[in-house]
């Protein structure tokens, strides 16, 4: 089965334009893309998993995590600044 994504959140902050969707199972999305050199990273903590891919500057990333929770993670590996995850985080429906 396919998973369907629905557009929670679109807009750009720190000159990037971001765009999270989310699935019905709670699984969220993040597509940006990178400010910096990143050699990427994969985690699980507890029940939080955080995957971001490797990237260089310019170049599209996304990332694919199973809770809010790993979508702020997410955020902050893709060097978002607080501001910027509070306003994404912030701004999802329910």
């Amino acid at each position: 089965m396919t998973a369907r994504w629905k557009v929670v959140y679109e807009g750009e902050l720190e000159g990037r334009a971001v765009k999270v969707e989310e699935s019905g199972d709670g699984t969220y999305k993040v597509q940006t893309r990178q400010n910096v050199f990143d050699v990427g990273i994969a985690y699980q903590d507890g029940p939080n998993f955080v995957h971001v891919s490797p990237s260089s500057v310019g170049e599209p990333v996304e990332s694919e995590v199973n809770s809010r929770d790993s979508l702020k993670e997410a955020l902050k590996e893709l060097h978002f600044s607080p501001a910027s995850v509070s306003a994404i985080v912030g701004g999802l429906p329910g």
